[in-house]
């Protein structure tokens, strides 16, 4: 059960830090520096980046 609490609460910090790295990211923001502030790769911002791109497209 606390498992499943933990992973739920992992799942909504990254919920919330994907909605801000998108925020920055549209302000130019570099990938680097909102991995830095976000405490995540910047692969996994990339990711982000390219996924959000691809849906408006």
């Amino acid at each position: 059960m606390e498992q499943i609490y933990s992973e739920g609460i992992e799942s909504g910090e990254l919920k919330k830090a994907k909605a801000s790295a998108l925020s920055m990211a549209a302000d130019g923001i570099k990938v680097d520096k909102i991995a830095h502030y976000l405490n995540v790769s910047t692969q996994m911002v990339q990711k982000w980046i390219d996924e959000s791109m691809s849906v408006l497209q």
